[in-house]
């Protein structure tokens, strides 16, 4: 852990933040007229440069994208250990693993637009990449790494993409996988090589931010699955390790249906949000408004980072802080674009970072 070589970065992203919208913000966005408005309201603002070019308003997931890309970027330039974001950022290469790999199982093409461009690697740098593991070799590696550097980051991430892809590919040679079960195993994969990194780094605080993510997504996916009325073999299949509520635990208490759901989240940080959703799912009540629950609670332990000095947090923080900020805008953007009402839009944002 070398937090101290944070101090220079935290100390801009404190300026950067400032830009970040504010319910306010994000209300005259939402007061406009029309989609034209919208993006009107927001020239004068972190995203000016991005909508202002736009050919047409319908655009406009062209020009958030690129804003969010921006963010990282510049997150990845100003980090002393660009690894510590590259482990985030890979959400979005895990993601693109995801669409490559189900792609080659029904040996159609990639669907263009089910790639994401937020990741360490593009689309085209990942498939690249991929090609020697084909044939049992690992991915070429960069003439020179620097120690601690960009690049070195992107090859790190690289070879964690290459190991999953083989041990997927491993699997589907035994027995066909489902999509469902190709997205489990790289998810679990995702998460699980995080955690290391935020770990081995001795960053506590973005451990347990990840920890508390995993807890989330794993009570979204025990609600929804008893909903959906998933077996409990394939919900176990599913679960993602290394959260503070034990997964094996869970397991066992998803056999027991809603209730035995909610006792595992007793005493837990989780508790009455385990027992809203709960609440919720058996009276046949929509979860929407749960779920924006769920994404709220996240947003609320991320924000906590801010209050730390020196260390990653404040940066991991503000990246996170605008990506659910372009959520809440894309949530605004879509609404008017479909000429949804505005309380409706409004009952779906979640909470701001700012």
């Amino acid at each position: 852990m070398r937090d101290y070589l944070w101090a220079s970065p935290v100390g801009r992203i404190r300026t950067i933040e400032k830009g970040l919208l504010t319910r306010s913000d994000l209300a005259k966005v939402l007061d406009a007229g029309n989609l034209e408005g919208a993006l009107m309201a927001l020239r004068d603002s972190f995203y000016g440069p991005y909508v202002s070019k736009l050919e047409h308003a319908d655009m406009f997931e062209v020009a958030l994208e690129e804003a969010v890309k921006a963010v990282h970027d510049k997150v990845m330039r100003l980090a002393p250990e660009p690894l510590i974001i590259a482990a985030y950022r890979a959400r979005y290469d895990f993601h693109n693993l995801k669409v490559l790999l189900k792609a080659e199982m029904l040996q159609v093409p990639a669907e263009e637009g089910g790639f994401s461009r937020l990741g360490n690697l593009t689309p085209e740098e990942l498939m690249e990449a991929l090609k020697p593991v084909r044939q049992g070799q690992a991915p070429v590696a960069p003439l020179e790494l620097e120690p601690d550097s960009i690049g070195e980051s992107a090859y790190k991430v690289t070879c964690e993409l290459a190991a999953v892809y083989a041990r997927v590919l491993a699997q589907a040679e035994i027995g066909q996988l489902s999509s469902f079960e190709v997205d489990g195993l790289i998810d679990k994969s995702y998460y699980t090589w995080a955690a290391s990194v935020y770990r081995k780094s001795g960053y506590d605080a973005l451990e347990e931010i990840i920890r508390s993510e995993i807890d989330i997504i794993n009570l979204k996916m025990a609600v929804r699955a008893n909903l959906l009325g998933i077996s409990s073999s394939d919900f176990g299949g599913i679960l993602i390790p290394g959260g503070n509520v034990d997964a094996a635990r869970l397991a066992e208490g998803y056999i027991r249906g809603y209730r035995g759901v909610a006792d595992v989240y007793k005493h837990a940080r989780l508790e009455h949000l385990a027992n809203r959703g709960v609440s919720q799912a058996q009276k046949g009540q929509p979860l929407t408004g749960w779920e924006r629950e769920c994404d709220n609670a996240m947003v609320k332990l991320v924000r906590q980072a801010r209050k730390i000095s020196l260390g990653p947090e404040p940066v991991f923080g503000y990246m996170f802080g605008r990506e659910v900020e372009v959520r809440n805008l894309r949530i605004i953007l879509s609404g008017k674009q479909s000429l949804i009402p505005e309380h409706e839009i409004s009952e779906r944002l979640r909470e701001s970072y700012a």
